[in-house]
């Protein structure tokens, strides 16, 4: 079936369509023009006086319409619909071309309920027809003069049986957007005290909130596409929702800040692995605050509250009591699922070869002490020798970490289950912000892309066989190593 066929807006006529009859729902790496227009440079963006946009959904299934809520003070604005794959190395398509629609002006934010929650609930300004629209990751451009600002929305598959799951870390970009004044985080002050206690998808993304999009979700995303694997898209709020979307999946790939989890969510992914399904964990501070997301009502999939306090939170005693994971009631250590705790916050320095005969490691240039400059950071996970760390687990880097002053270390784990299943995490935020191309700024260096790039396709290649542990068990050499048994540095 083609993508980019004519779409059905509600209130206003398609004025054009861009088609791409080469790119197909079953291989939608392939076919379409590739375009760099889905990156919005600083010279197009658009001021918040100009054009602000949202869609309180973070998915939706091929021909579910996509609601659009715009505020603009010019007289009309425009749609573009862009999906990011590999595209040449261009790293998006574009598959529409929507409007004009008539434009007006919307109120302020508005604060709703004791947890300060935040909202823009303007009415509907169009919906989308995503007929004909392969599953994978979009962005919709609002375009009023020629400026743009995006609206991020995942195409997910219905179900992910014999795929490679891509998750979407939606929750997280919420919790850091601090449009209408308030995050997860703070006030614009950066009060912490004034923090919501839970954050709505109903309002625009901030520089913060759509900062996270750019440097670990689409670069990852970008590169699954290359590698030539069943791939299925979804978010973390699509899990929670519906834990079986995950059931037959031959592996789950959290992408590079995937920080705030629902119970529903690690069950699901708990379940996946003990049922054979890797696992893969390309970031850094990951399930490190439980939080909840509705799951019918009004606010369904929309509200992701966490309290960061046990006291704090009036559900008291229970799974989803919205602390850190690690802490009481109930604690469950991320380690236990990813292999390792986060450590580190601000964190830099090269990533260090420990065993470059690991398996993932091929057709890389590694070798035993080689390092990868810019590879560690900004937040660092790292191995501890500890009750809750599954066996046998397999440390094949080990890094230095500068964390403002203090010594303390970051590193790439690989553990195998009874099940079959491996898991695998690089330790490392910065590993995704590296991908695809060099990220000098960041002081990401060709070699380290290269390097973070061949084991990102290993990773996606070998998952996709099937258990990783049956094939490639770990092999416990954590004991090896002398390093502290608790925390030194970081919060987050």
């Amino acid at each position: 079936m083609a993508v980019g066929g004519a779409a059905v807006v509600s209130g206003c006529a398609t004025t054009s369509v861009e088609s791409n009859p080469g790119l197909s729902v079953d291989n939608p790496a392939n076919g379409g023009q590739g375009t760099k227009a889905w990156y919005i440079r600083g010279a197009k963006r658009a001021p918040s006086s100009l054009i602000e946009s949202y869609s309180p959904m973070s998915s939706a299934l091929p021909g579910e319409p996509i609601t659009v809520h715009t505020s603009t003070s010019a007289d009309e604005w425009n749609l573009e619909v862009f999906r990011i794959g590999d595209y040449e190395g261009l790293g998006g398509v574009r598959i529409a071309q929507l409007g004009p629609f008539p434009g007006e002006k919307q109120s302020g934010p508005k604060q709703v309920s004791d947890t300060r929650t935040m909202v823009a609930n303007w009415p509907v300004s169009t919906e989308v027809d995503t007929t004909g629209w392969a599953p994978g990751f979009y962005l919709l451009h609002a375009i009023a003069k020629d400026k743009r600002t995006e609206i991020p929305v995942v195409i997910r598959s219905a179900e992910s049986k014999d795929a490679v799951a891509m998750i979407a870390s939606a929750t997280t970009w919420q919790a850091y957007n601090q449009w209408g004044g308030r995050s997860l985080y703070g006030n614009m002050s950066g009060n912490i005290a004034e923090r919501s206690y839970a954050v709505s998808f109903d309002r625009p993304y901030d520089r913060r909130g759509r900062g996270l999009l750019y440097a670990f979700e689409i670069p990852i995303m970008r590169v699954a596409e290359e590698a030539g694997v069943p791939l299925a898209y979804m978010t973390n709020v699509d899990i929670t929702l519906n834990p079986n979307i995950l059931d037959g999946a031959t592996a789950a790939v959290s992408t590079g800040h995937d920080e705030y989890w629902t119970v529903q969510y690690r069950d699901a992914l708990d379940r996946l692995r003990d049922k054979g399904g890797n696992l893969a964990f390309f970031g850094a501070n990951t399930c490190y605050w439980r939080v909840r997301v509705p799951d019918s009502g009004d606010d369904a999939g929309k509200l992701v509250t966490c309290y960061k306090s046990a006291s704090l939170d009036p559900v008291k005693d229970s799974r989803a009591t919205t602390a850190r994971w690690r802490d009481a009631p109930h604690a469950n250590p991320e380690n236990a699922i990813i292999g390792q705790l986060y450590d580190a916050f601000p964190a830099t320095g090269a990533l260090t070869i420990r065993d470059p005969d690991f398996f993932l490691f091929a057709d890389t240039d590694a070798t035993e002490g080689a390092k990868y400059e810019g590879l560690i950071g900004p937040e660092t996970d790292r191995f501890y020798d500890n009750k809750a760390t599954p066996r046998p687990i397999q440390i094949p880097a080990l890094s230095d970490v500068n964390s403002g002053g203090d010594k303390t270390w970051s590193t790439i784990t690989y553990y195998t289950t009874d099940s079959g299943a491996g898991v695998f995490a690089t330790g490392t935020m910065a590993w995704v912000r590296g991908l695809p191309r060099p990220a000098m700024p960041k002081g990401i260096p060709p070699r380290s892309t290269a390097f973070a790039k061949q084991v990102t396709l290993n990773v996606l290649r070998e998952m996709a066989k099937g258990p990783l542990g049956a094939s490639h068990p770990a092999t416990d050499d954590g004991k090896d190593m002398e390093l502290p048994t608790t925390n030194t540095t970081g919060s987050a």
